[in-house]
């Protein structure tokens, strides 16, 4: 769901964001908060998210979309290492995994029925720039939109590609806030566009674990797996706040919030790479009955 808040504007899973400098205002407590239950029950009482609003169906806001994406992954915190410590267990590898086998896969081609003002569809497209370790220490509480946008210039030396997503992955988790991930957009100082998300550390986390069972994925792996995907595919749909939004703002990811495809199978990417993700809505499966249902029992979710 989307927010303007002081210029900026940041699209949160869960009921929304509280930056640390005030950036963003929307209050977020509610039942699907970390507050609430474990998500794999509270999915099944959540009457405000994972749904549509008045109407189900997505429209164009009269911007772009990142018609062949990039990404990239940040991981901020000296507890990171070089990857392949205890703290970092299957977390930055399995990153890696995801990002490298998600261009060209089903779950990317859930997009590319959306296009942007130009008339040019989304591609399945996904080009993985790999990872970066800031060694220097994580702030100990959320990140701020500025904040955010600071570190992804910082490692792009100001020169970010504007069709990707630089997704920071703090060693450090969000403290007492009621998401589990962002994304939003901004300029670099020298006006260049970036967009980037924020990652907490979710290790032990319950109200952001999405009881995955079908993998051999740890806990924080599936949940950073999980929100990236929600958030990778709302940056793809609604890059700058302008893209593919309901009449209640929000994107393909929120209307499809922790709910997860039937049956006992994992989402397979590229390479036979398997996680258990939520859905993405669809505004033709909607339209045709052949998505599965959110929350709010809406035919519209595909994996």
């Amino acid at each position: 769901m989307s927010r303007l808040a002081h210029g900026f504007v940041a699209a949160c899973l869960f009921a929304g964001c509280i930056a640390d400098d005030g950036e963003i205002s929307q209050d977020v407590n509610g039942e699907n908060g970390l507050n609430g239950a474990p998500e794999h029950v509270m999915k099944t009482k959540d009457a405000g998210h994972g749904g549509g609003g008045g109407s189900p169906l997505m429209t164009l806001h009269g911007g772009g979309v990142l018609v062949s994406n990039k990404t990239q992954a940040i991981f901020w915190g000296s507890e990171w290492g070089d990857g392949t410590n205890a703290f970092s267990g299957d977390k930055v590898s399995g990153l890696d995994d995801f990002f490298s086998n998600f261009g060209g896969s089903h779950y990317a081609g859930d997009s590319t029925e959306y296009y942007g003002s130009d008339g040019v569809y989304i591609t399945s497209s996904s080009t993985y720039l790999g990872h970066v370790f800031d060694s220097s220490a994580a702030p100990n509480k959320a990140l701020s939109v500025k904040s955010a946008g600071a570190e992804g210039c910082k490692i792009t030396n100001n020169n970010p590609d504007p069709n990707a997503l630089y997704l920071i992955y703090t060693s450090t988790g969000a403290g007492h806030v009621s998401y589990c991930a962002w994304h939003t957009w901004t300029t670099c100082s020298n006006g260049a566009p970036i967009q980037v998300a924020y990652m907490p550390n979710l290790d032990g986390v319950a109200g952001c674990d999405p009881g995955d069972t079908l993998t051999t994925h740890s806990q924080g792996l599936a949940a950073l797996g999980n929100v990236t995907a929600h958030e990778l595919s709302e940056t793809i749909t609604d890059p700058r706040g302008q893209g593919w939004l309901d009449n209640g703002g929000q994107e393909n990811g929120d209307k499809c919030a922790w709910s997860y495809p039937p049956g006992t199978q994992p989402v397979k990417l590229s390479s036979n790479s398997q996680w258990y993700l939520q859905g993405e809505w669809s505004n033709n499966a909607f339209a045709l009955g052949t998505g599965y249902p959110n929350l709010s029992g809406q035919l519209g979710c595909l994996y």
